[in-house]
């Protein structure tokens, strides 16, 4: 039987970390929130394709913009104007029952 010629290793690539280029100086907490989603579907299905139907256990990670009794508003994305005022983006609202658990990060 022939002999393999042993693989070459190729050598670790160090990775730099890289600085954010803006201070994060925002009046925001940022967080991980986990929660259910509900889930449709308009096709025909059977019942064993019914009894298969699962909800939805999305993450959402971003700044938290406001919390009330009701819901919760997160962002995930921002740009600072010449003024200083704020833009936001990527926003979601998550109605507050249905939340799991939010951990600030």
């Amino acid at each position: 039987m022939p002999k393999r010629k042993p693989k070459k290793r190729r050598p670790r690539v160090k990775r730099r970390i890289v600085s954010p280029t803006q201070v994060d100086n925002i009046p925001y907490a940022k967080v991980r929130v986990e929660w259910i989603d509900i889930l449709s579907d308009s096709g025909w299905v059977d019942e064993k394709g019914f009894n298969k139907m699962k909800l939805a256990f999305p993450v959402n990670e971003g700044w938290l913009y406001n919390k009330d009794r009701f819901s919760i508003k997160l962002f995930a994305s921002y740009d600072r104007d010449d003024d200083g005022s704020l833009n936001f983006g990527d926003r979601t609202m998550i109605p507050l029952a249905c939340v799991k658990k939010m951990v600030k990060i």
